[in-house]
């Protein structure tokens, strides 16, 4: 049960507000970077006082990664829910060679904020990743690490956080799915094709798997002969269909009699449930939290912790963890939803177990308040129950396998939805909130970044008021179209252009108590429409989500200058229009319905020369030009050019010995400038002249290059470069000081 804790300011008042600052003026100030040239002034390492990773787990069936933060204190995180609080950040990484390297999956952030009253409150995490998958015989358990970093992401799989820490686990990725590319199945099984044979099918071909099957009580009977999985494990889900259908009574007495087993000390056995955790723990549960386009979820990591005893290996249909959540509002608990997840006998599970996590969204719109009114919490209860769901009406259910847990959590201000309401709202362009756009100039992180945007450009929003599960299967979805319209002067010009591009997304799904599936789809407007797939959670009928979360469409534009984007919703059954819904940024108080973006296609232009050399690093430049030798100890004179319409950043380099402070640039001991700076202008051309120090160089061929880029937010990935910029030189040994006559 969660408790009260000691004001945060008590502790480390002082370095908690400062701490960007002080990071600015020494990025080591707290001490927690590695071979640093900055000495610490302060040494505070993974401390866990005010936030802390508690468990990493991963789904299987959505390829899902969770992890599970506790926010400790009341103060401490950069202000109240009326505030933009701060950041928690959560890096993943990969390892499928026991950590000697680590693969980068992504990393995610929810918000913080300071909350009076009882903590710890629990916060989750996901990321959906791709990942290497392998046949049913070959278990693939790769190593997960997680980092927590407050208000600084992450830097690497070896970041040492100043305020967080990190947690490794071992998950189990998903067998190959039931249809498989033929050539696939071939190498996997070490076939030998005879060549008139092969040709004849086709590079595309696929194979169909034969469905995994739950094993009878004879086949497990003999599958763990020997071992210590008792009777009462293995045959649970068969004695408990048999209490609940009297009728069968005889036939399955019968059965298990068959079998040789001991009914009456098997049903003893489960007749006094005690909560027996030997097999699997349920040991962390959170909220994950709508981010303006996605939805609440709330979310569980399960530890397995036996190789056998879970009904069957990877190519069988194994068993079920089951979690059902409650939720306590102050009026006793109310049935959240039954999530699920497939678990396996493992032969080659480690001495820790393997960690698994089940996500159930749920509705938490009804609750929401504005941030004005204080913030709501509300207590959770989740119970683990192994191959049997537990019933929705008892919030007291004791399992015979599995156990439970209960915390708070804290539900993000907002106004309350209207299911059936379809207004729809803009959230993000690509990853940058739409109150982080500039709605003059179309630039994204105004005065810091300056952003236009180029080529593909992700747009996301979301319908609060989204239909159950039902509707939406029933073919009912919601239907939204995005226009793009071109403003001139702070004027819209010309007519909307309808967004018609073709795009994919991945969606999730659980249809009532079933096991959550995952389907690839691609999105076609029909008639200028998309349809909208995302349901409200209901816990009878089930949940609907899709990833990239709240992607409505993904513009592939050509256009340049500032464009405004606009959304709008029907209702397909009664044809009714609705416009999009007005966002308040709560930094500045500025709305938004629509954004307005600018565009850049192009690259920087660039020029770069060698127009001298001052022999022996000594006088002014003498006339020199590209591809000429010069004398190790001589500096190389040139000049360069670098034109756009959003300048970033450009810089010079020197192969095949790199070496920046060998350079100077307009005077200054730099080799190059980066936005925002004074010296490189918000947009145009910047000239000047470098020079190139080759002192204690060995002789060889050298080249000089020009990197360039631009501030543009290019398929919400990179940015413009031009890198082709290049100029050669040899460099030669002075000759040897005559010998003394």
């Amino acid at each position: 049960m969660s408790v009260s804790t000691t004001p945060a300011e008590q502790l480390f008042e002082t370095e908690r507000k400062q701490f960007v600052p002080r990071l600015l003026t020494n990025p080591n100030y707290y001490g927690n970077l590695q071979n640093s040239p900055f000495k610490p002034v302060q040494k505070i390492v993974s401390n866990t006082t005010y936030e802390e990773l508690k468990c990493v787990g991963f789904n299987p069936q959505l390829s899902r990664l969770e992890a599970v933060v506790w926010i400790k204190q009341t103060t401490g995180y950069d202000g109240d829910i009326c505030t933009s609080g701060s950041l928690e950040y959560v890096s993943f990484y990969l390892s499928y060679d026991n950590g000697a390297t680590w693969l980068p999956q992504g990393t995610t952030s929810f918000q913080v904020f300071d909350v009076p009253g009882p903590h710890p409150l629990e916060y989750a995490v996901d990321l959906r990743i791709q990942t290497d998958k392998t046949f049913c015989f070959e278990a693939n358990l790769p190593l997960v690490r997680a980092i927590l970093s407050w208000n600084t992401p992450p830097a690497g799989p070896t970041t040492t956080p100043v305020w967080g820490n990190a947690v490794d686990t071992r998950i189990q990725i998903a067998p190959r799915s039931l249809l498989i590319p033929f050539q696939d199945f071939v190498k996997a099984a070490d076939l030998n094709v005879v060549a008139q044979f092969a040709g004849l099918v086709s590079e595309t071909a696929t194979l169909e798997l034969a469905a995994p099957k739950a094993l009878s009580p004879a086949e497990l009977q003999q599958l763990y002969a020997g071992t210590k999985v008792p009777a009462q494990r293995f045959l649970h889900n068969t004695i408990q269909k048999a209490i609940k259908n009297p009728a069968s009574i005889a036939a399955s007495s019968g059965l298990l009699a068959g079998l040789g087993i001991d009914v009456a000390a098997a049903v003893a056995a489960l007749e006094n449930p005690n909560g027996n955790t030997d097999y699997e723990q349920l040991e962390c549960i959170g909220l994950d939290e709508a981010s303006g386009s996605s939805l609440d979820a709330l979310a569980g990591t399960i530890r397995i912790k036996l190789p056998t005893g879970y009904l069957g290996n990877l190519c069988s249909a194994g068993s079920l963890e089951y979690v059902a959540f409650w939720i306590d509002w102050g009026n006793g608990w109310e049935w959240a939803g039954t999530a699920s997840v497939n678990v396996y006998d493992i032969a080659g599970i480690p001495k820790e177990g393997l960690n698994y996590a089940v996500y159930q969204p749920v509705d938490l719109s009804s609750h929401q308040k504005p941030c004005a009114a204080g913030p709501v919490t509300a207590k959770v209860r989740a119970i683990l129950s192994w191959d049997t769901p537990p019933p929705p009406s008892d919030p007291n259910y004791v399992p015979v396998w599995g156990n439970r847990l209960e915390t708070l959590i804290l539900v993000d201000p907002g106004v309350t939805a209207q299911t059936g309401n379809y207004t729809p709202y803009l959230t993000a362009i690509c990853d940058v909130a739409v109150c982080n756009i500039d709605q003059t100039s179309g630039f994204a992180y105004p005065g810091a970044g300056d952003n236009p945007f180029g080529a593909s450009i992700s747009i996301y929003g979301y319908i609060p008021g989204a239909p159950t599960l039902n509707t939406i299967l029933a073919g009912n979805a919601p239907l939204y179209q995005i226009t793009v319209q071109q403003v001139v002067g702070g004027v819209l010009t010309g007519s909307p252009q309808v967004l018609t591009d073709p795009f994919g997304i991945t969606i999730d799904q659980q249809i009532g108590g079933a096991l959550p599936t995952s389907t690839n789809v691609t999105q076609n407007a029909v008639a200028g429409y998309f349809t909208y797939q995302e349901a409200t959670p209901d816990p009878v009928q089930g949940w609907r989500t899709v990833s990239p979360q709240g992607l409505l469409e993904v513009w592939n534009s050509s256009q340049t200058g500032t464009w405004q984007i606009s959304v709008v919703a029907m209702d397909p059954v009664t044809k009714t229009s609705f416009p999009a819904g007005t966002t308040i940024c709560t930094l500045d108080g500025t709305t938004r319905q629509s954004v307005v973006i600018d565009l850049d296609q192009l690259a920087p232009v660039t020029s770069l020369l060698i127009t001298g050399y001052q022999p022996g690093g000594v006088g002014p430049c003498q006339a020199a030009a590209n591809c000429q030798t010069f004398t190790v100890g001589d500096v190389i004179c040139g000049s360069y050019s670098v034109s756009d319409a959003h300048l970033g950043s450009f810089s010079l380099s020197e192969e095949p010995f790199p070496d920046a402070s060998r350079f100077t640039v307009d005077g200054a001991a730099t080799n190059g400038l980066s936005y925002p700076n004074p010296a490189l202008p918000l947009a145009g051309t910047k000239s000047g002249v470098w020079t190139f120090n080759t002192a204690g160089l060995p002789p060889c061929g050298y080249t000089i290059q020009l990197l360039s880029g631009d501030r543009t937010i290019v398929d919400c990935v990179t940015n413009w470069e031009n890198n082709n910029q290049f100029q050669g030189f040899c460099l030669v040994a002075a000759p040897a000081p005559s010998a003394r006559k």
